[in-house]
């Protein structure tokens, strides 16, 4: 689910201090935690990219060109922002690299009175990267203009393409049972429940439509095993002696 544009605090989630834009002493220019400091979150023409902008001193999040400085530009040099979701909290990550925002950065010697600088780091996805978005009303301020290389598109939903004849007798519910089960039984190497969990929560993390549930597919396969012991029964009672 992709965030909604509006006003918002950011809130680091380990001391819910708020993301802020620091233009004055004691640092210039940085992007930290501290008082309750509110973000225009804006959506990117034609994708789910975001662009991050201070409601008070209406400066966007950037990266340095070392990858770690978290500081304030106009528009045209604002970081191109991905919001990877996760329960409900979300990791802002810089498009086409490897870079999120982490909070705080409390070992910095820039730290000041309470006052702590945020970076970006490319390090493993964990707790201290993660951010909870409260949303204070549905002002997103001036609509971004469009930018190359913010146009990620939203997930669509694609027109049902069923391949199985209606009608036909098949004990498959859809295409998407059909070929789940090509999927989950292949004769090589069947997959395990666990397996098979993660299989379908990660093609719905891809973006993908029509993802059976677990239990679902447990009842295709019931039916096609009852089905199959019919068959066989059959079978068995007119085996020629």
């Amino acid at each position: 689910m992709t965030l909604v544009p509006g006003t918002y605090f950011i809130h680091d989630t380990d001391s819910s201090r708020v993301l802020t834009y620091y233009y004055s002493s004691p640092f210039h220019n940085k992007v930290g935690t501290w008082g309750n400091n509110q973000w225009y979150v804006k959506r990117y023409p034609g994708g789910s990219t975001y662009g991050i902008q201070g409601v008070g001193q209406k400066k966007y999040i950037a990266i340095g060109a070392d990858e770690r400085d978290a500081h304030g530009v106009e528009e045209d040099g604002a970081a191109i922002l991905e919001l990877e979701q996760s329960n409900n909290i979300y990791f802002i990550k810089v498009t086409g690299a490897h870079s999120y925002l982490e909070h705080p950065n409390v070992a910095s010697p820039l730290s000041s009175n309470g006052h702590t600088l945020v970076n970006f780091t490319n390090t493993t996805i964990d707790k201290n990267r993660s951010w909870r978005f409260e949303k204070i009303n549905d002002d997103a301020g001036s609509p971004l203009k469009p930018r190359p290389g913010a146009s990620v598109p939203t997930a669509t939903v694609p027109e049902s393409n069923n391949l199985l004849p209606p009608n036909s007798g098949s004990l498959y519910t859809d295409d998407a049972h059909f070929y789940t089960d090509m999927l989950f039984n292949m004769p090589r190497t069947p997959f395990t429940r666990t397996q098979r969990i993660a299989a379908l929560d990660w093609a719905r993390k891809l973006g993908a439509t029509n993802v059976p549930t677990m239990e679902s597919f447990d009842e295709c396969e019931r039916r096609l095993e009852a089905a199959s012991g019919c068959n066989n029964s059959t079978n068995q009672a007119y085996k020629p002696s």
